[in-house]
């Protein structure tokens, strides 16, 4: 029995990814790539476009993978499906990973063009529709999924609501996400986080918040800002910091300058490591208007052990217990989002939160408890198909 499994045959996996660009699915995708076990997948990852600032995550010393990326310039790019078939071919591909629809609209092409049979997987990192253009591409994108091996939902909201919209694929399952806890933990000091906000001119606020996330129009950093005048007219001496960049960032930084905020809120840029400006924070909010599923973010935010704030959107109320590990709101309530400020300002009771927010992603939101559930899903694919 031992001879025969050390004697069975290495899966081959393709992930594809739309980008290497900061964002949870395309982190989630890299944490998988580089996490999986080696002695049992030889791993490849494509990238469509060419938009890669996540690229030095892929050093881990247990990936054993080929990175590629197909230079997508438009919506249907003949050139790089033609780039992934081949790889298909070459590498003779056992399953296709697609992290959301875009990169499954490639993933079959690739697969029909190739003339191979690899099975197909979806991992599913959207939750609602926010535009028309979105219910457009979703008419393209269903069919797709439905004949798909596996769908994986990465929270059990999620798959409640496209369930009920009759999404389907031949099979599905709910895999929530995880994160290293071991890497995203508090083991910066007190001054190490007094430096951090003297950097940022943060020194003088009595309580610091954090939005940590790409500045996109969903991520609604507009929300938390219109909570801040609120908490600063109440008398607390409140500061925000903005933990990312993107395109949203001029729009951003005119907010701020038209609510007379400019002393009091900091935009940090791209952080290739966010763990000290989270850990310099008293708590972190999460305001999104839509598409969050099952957010890392958050995930990375609770390990180092900071109370939420988070918008009930996807799966929050499955990462946050509501007075538990932080608080919940409906999205766009910026009266409950700047009393929820208040609330942990002034209770004090932000440290214990924290601590309940680390424990529970280490019971239940762990990278390795993430891993076997892909292993067993890949096995169970690769053992179908073979």
């Amino acid at each position: 029995m031992r001879g025969a499994a050390v004697d069975r045959p290495r899966v081959n996996l393709l992930f594809i990814v739309s980008s290497l660009c900061v964002g949870g699915a395309e982190m989630h995708a890299l944490t998988l790539a580089a996490r999986l076990d080696p002695a049992r997948y030889r791993v490849s990852l494509a990238y469509l476009k060419d938009e890669a600032p996540l690229l030095a995550r892929l050093a881990h010393p247990s990936l054993d993978s080929e990175v590629f990326c197909c230079g997508v310039g438009r919506k249907l790019d003949m050139a790089a499906v033609a780039m992934l078939a081949a790889h298909i071919r070459r590498r003779g591909i056992d399953i296709v990973v697609c992290a959301n629809a875009y990169s499954l609209l490639y993933g079959w092409l690739a697969r029909l063009r190739s003339g191979c049979r690899p099975r197909m997987v979806e991992v599913f990192h959207t939750t609602q529709l926010d535009t028309f253009k979105d219910h457009l591409q979703m008419m393209v994108y269903r069919p797709l999924i439905g004949i798909s091996d596996m769908l994986v939902y990465v929270s059990e909201n999620q798959r409640r609501f496209w369930r009920t919209r009759y999404l389907r694929a031949r099979r599905d399952a709910t895999i929530r996400n995880g994160i290293d806890t071991a890497w995203f933990a508090d083991r910066y000091s007190a001054e190490d986080k007094a430096r951090l906000r003297r950097e940022w001119g943060m020194e003088g606020k009595s309580y610091l918040v954090g939005l940590c996330a790409a500045m996109r129009p969903e991520k609604a950093h507009g929300d938390l800002l219109e909570a801040l005048v609120r908490v600063r007219a109440a008398g607390v001496g409140a500061g925000v910091v903005c933990i990312g960049g993107g395109a949203e960032g001029g729009r951003v930084g005119a907010r701020i300058q038209a609510l007379g905020l400019a002393p009091h809120v900091r935009i940090t840029g791209y952080m290739a490591d966010v763990r000290p400006a989270l850990a310099a924070c008293d708590a972190i909010a999460l305001v999104s208007h839509a598409v969050e599923a099952f957010s890392i973010a958050a995930l990375e935010a609770m390990a180092l052990g900071k109370p939420l704030i988070m918008s009930r959107v996807g799966g929050a109320d499955e990462q946050v217990e509501h007075g538990v590990q932080g608080y919940l709101f409906p999205p766009r309530d910026i009266d409950q989002l700047a009393g929820h400020i208040l609330a942990l300002a002034h209770s004090g009771n932000g440290t214990d939160m924290g601590r309940r927010a680390r424990a529970r992603v280490e019971d239940s939101f762990t990278v390795e408890r993430m891993l076997a559930s892909y292993h067993a899903l890949f096995d169970g694919l690769a053992g179908a198909g073979r």
